[in-house]
């Protein structure tokens, strides 16, 4: 079950590590994009072991969540009205310290991660890569 909204989606490969990051309606896209991703990860993280990707909550105006993903220091994408049984999900996941970052294929009935597809995601290490939420 893949959770979307704005212009993100949010899984979990094998039911608890994050796979997070935006979504597309054209593939070819989506893979350049993905690209692009792990090229600049490789660039700004060579050698340091810090994550180049921060992941910030916050609690909207009626008690949902939004997940904003920030990386190489602009905004990747925001996910809206997320509810609180999902993000605890989602924060559960990130105590392993790593997420996955990937992009995401608008399908008629489904949506394609290309980290399954096309082994196009990246690991990254993440012990403080989320701000600290409390509900």
């Amino acid at each position: 079950m893949a959770y979307r909204s704005g212009d993100m989606a949010l899984t979990f490969l094998c039911e608890n590590i994050p796979v997070i990051g935006p979504r597309f309606k054209d593939r070819e896209e989506a893979v350049k994009k993905a690209r692009q991703y792990l090229a600049g990860i490789d660039k700004t993280a060579a050698g340091r072991r810090e994550t180049p990707v921060v992941i910030e909550i916050k609690r909207q105006d009626d008690g949902r969540y939004s997940i904003m993903v920030e990386g190489f220091q602009q905004p990747m994408g925001k996910l809206f009205n997320v509810d609180e049984l999902f993000l605890k999900r989602f924060c559960k996941g990130l105590k392993k310290e790593m997420f996955i970052l990937t992009c995401f294929v608008e399908k008629v009935d489904e949506l394609e991660c290309l980290v399954l597809t096309e082994g196009l995601g990246a690991v990254l290490y993440a012990p403080y890569t989320i701000n600290k939420w409390r509900p």
